[in-house]
């Protein structure tokens, strides 16, 4: 009887350390507009994965560029849109893009792995000049 309590309680142990493993999304919403970000800067924390939803609701395209950030398990959902990205040299890449066309909607996963504070901005040529700037904050908890 005494092993079958203790194996009980191993298994509950088991099932707890599991279920502390798996940490859950930070979601977050982010609106473009023209030209601007809403909200303007976003909180999250370090070493748990991040799910953005990126809401163009502005008449042109815009982006999301971040563009030196530590992460990792990037996934982009993009719209296939190309433009012209600011300052950009053939082949190279930001840590972190996804453009949106206008009335679209796209995701960005990642999770960021030093605490800090970042610029965002969009690459669409001019719209950092016209105020399409804001900041990413990774905390740690």
């Amino acid at each position: 009887m005494l092993h079958k309590i203790i194996a009980l309680g191993m298994f509950a142990l088991l099932l707890s350390a599991c279920a502390g493993a798996s940490k859950p999304a930070t979601e977050i919403t982010l609106e473009l507009t023209d030209f601007s970000y809403t909200p303007s800067s976003l909180t999250i924390p370090v070493d748990q994965p991040v799910l953005l939803t990126i809401n163009n609701t502005g008449l042109v395209e815009h982006d999301f560029v971040v563009e030196k950030i530590d992460v990792t398990d990037v996934v982009a959902q993009d719209s296939g849109s190309e433009h012209h990205m600011q300052g950009m040299e053939e082949g190279a890449s930001y840590d972190l893009h996804v453009a949106t066309g206008a009335g679209q909607t796209n995701t960005l996963q990642f999770t960021a792995l030093e605490p800090g504070t970042y610029k965002i901005f969009c690459s669409v040529q001019g719209h950092i000049e016209a105020g399409m700037i804001g900041e990413l904050i990774v905390v740690s908890e």
